[in-house]
């Protein structure tokens, strides 16, 4: 969809504490994931908290654990992100 490769997946870390420390370490300004787990360790490492509703969690919990972004499912991804790369520029 956006032709990206990823230079690191922290899908598979936990707990929070794992996630942040491997955000930071790779410098992530923004982190997308469908768990409260990713919105808690992108909160914590000081990352933007994408999260999208199709894993195990509403829209709401996602909300309600700290996201600063909810999108319904990864469709939405590539508008969010042109408005956010724009407004970052």
């Amino acid at each position: 969809m956006l032709g990206w490769t990823p230079a690191f997946c922290a899908s598979e870390l936990t707990p929070r504490k794992a996630k942040a420390e491997a955000l930071v370490e790779y410098g992530a300004a923004v982190y997308v994931g469908d768990h409260v787990g990713d919105v808690l360790g992108a909160r914590a490492a000081g990352a933007l908290s994408v999260a999208v509703a199709t894993g195990p969690y509403s829209p709401a919990e996602l909300r309600a654990a700290g996201a600063d972004v909810v999108l319904g499912d990864l469709t939405e991804f590539p508008a969010w992100f042109a408005g956010y790369s724009s407004a970052a520029a």
